[in-house]
Formats: C-alpha cells, sequence, structure tokens
C-alpha cells in the first residue's frame, strides 16, 4: 500500500482535476461492453475521493461528461446518465456525513431531465458542507465555457473597450469560487486535455497514467500526488528566483 513521504506530504496539490479516460478500452479487453467499463470507473471515483480526503486535498474536479460526449451512440449516454443518478442517490449520504460540497460545471440543460435533477439536488443539499469540494464537469466544454464568460462580462461592461484582467474576467468562467487546478491527472496514456479548464490549466501541472480508469486506484492517484509533490513550480521564474528568500526576489 503506498504511502507519501512527510516531504511529500507537506507540497499536496490544493485542486487536483482529473480526465477519466479509458473505461471503454478497459471493458474491451475484458471482452465486454464499454458500459460495463462505465460502471466500473464509476466505483473507482468512490475510491479516488476517498484517497483525496485521506491525504487532505481539498478540491477535486472530475470530467465526467463532455460537450463532444454527446455525439456518442444513444445507449451508452442513457446509460452514462443513469449511472450518474444511481452514484449520486448512492453517495449524498456519506457526502453530508463528510462535509462534502457538490458543484457542477457543464450546460446542464444538455442532460436528460431525470440527470440535471438529481445533479442539482445534490447541489443544493450539499451546498452548506465546507470539508471537501467535488465538482463534476457534466456536458462540459472549455471553448463553450469560455464563449459565454465573454457574453457574460460584455453585457455586464457594455462601456468597456480595454482589455479585462484575469481578476475581473475569471468570475464570469463557471469555476468562479474554485481555485485554478494545481494538478491535472489523465488515465489511459492519452497526452491532451479535450478542451477541459483551458484557461484554468494555464499552469498546472499535468500528470499523464497508462492505465485506464477503472484500474486508476488509490496507490496510483497517491503515486501521482507524489510525483507532483517533487516537481519544481515556477510560474515563469527561474530556480534561482524561487530559491531566494521573499526579500531578495
Amino acid at each position: 500500500m503506498n504511502q507519501l513521504s512527510t516531504e511529500e506530504k507537506s507540497n499536496l496539490p490544493r485542486h487536483v482535476a482529473l480526465i477519466m479516460d479509458g473505461n471503454g478500452r478497459w471493458a474491451k479487453s475484458r471482452k465486454m461492453p464499454r458500459l460495463f467499463g462505465h460502471r466500473n470507473g464509476v466505483e473507482n471515483v468512490r475510491a479516488v475521493v476517498n484517497a483525496a480526503k485521506e491525504v487532505g486535498v481539498p478540491y477535486i474536479t472530475l470530467y465526467a461528461f463532455s460537450t463532444e460526449n454527446q455525439n456518442r451512440p444513444k445507449d451508452e449516454k442513457s446509460g452514462l446518465m443513469k449511472l450518474l443518478e444511481e452514484f449520486l442517490k448512492k453517495e449524498l449520504r456519506s457526502m453530508m456525513e463528510d462535509g462534502i460540497r457538490l458543484r457542477a460545471i457543464g450546460d446542464l440543460s444538455g442532460l436528460p431531465p431525470f440527470a440535471r435533477r438529481i445533479v442539482e439536488d445534490t447541489i443544493e443539499q450539499t451546498k452548506g458542507n465546507k470539508n471537501w469540494n467535488l465538482t463534476l464537469a457534466l456536458n462540459y466544454g472549455s471553448r463553450q465555457e469560455v464563449l459565454h464568460a465573454i457574453a457574460r462580462y460584455g453585457q455586464d461592461n457594455p462601456s468597456s473597450t480595454g482589455v479585462p484582467s484575469w481578476e475581473e474576467f475569471s468570475p464570469y468562467l463557471q469555476t468562479a469560487g474554485l481555485p485554478d487546478p494545481d494538478l491535472i491527472i489523465r488515465t489511459s496514456g492519452e497526452f491532451r486535455l479535450s478542451n477541459f479548464l483551458l484557461l484554468q490549466a494555464a499552469y498546472a501541472e499535468i500528470f499523464v497514467s497508462p492505465l485506464h480508469w477503472p484500474d486508476f486506484g488509490r496507490d496510483a492517484f497517491l503515486d501521482a500526488l507524489g510525483n507532483y509533490a517533487r516537481r519544481e513550480r515556477r510560474f515563469g521564474k527561474t530556480s534561482e528566483q524561487i530559491q531566494q528568500p521573499a526579500h531578495l526576489s
């Protein structure tokens, strides 16, 4: 069983976002239907969220369903939405006991009514929880998010002729109120962001695991955190500047 060192625990990300890839390939390798992979992927969410709580990572965001996923076969989309409903119904009690607040980003109007209802109900019931934060990206696309944010900013600032600062513009993104991700994990060995948090991930560290999502459990998650903890985040500065005392930099 993997454990983080004391030094690694002192340098953990505050916000981890995960692109949960490979459910279908995992199922295919077992000669099972794709929904079998998705079901096992949903079960794995619990293991990763529990691992985040165990080590003290307060914000987790899961890329659960992209706008591009709307192009998948109807039976697969329907099955995914039913799994979402089942997951939230099962987890509500533990979310309340553990103080987990649920949020969602994406266009929820594009979900089936029953799925949208359970998501909105769970968000409402957990909005007072303050210990941990779980965000689901549902029918989400970063480009679409940015275009909507630009439109909303323009409506609120019709006389503005200058370029807004990031501090002025970022509240119009759907992630307003959340810290930017420090670490983005993608499973199944794919090296791309797939229209996920493109602006928010500007300075995020990226970790790619060869494991398909259903196999990416607690130990793999802790390995990714350990890898992050050993990195040096420079934010455009040099290593020497980072290592200098604050009053000398």
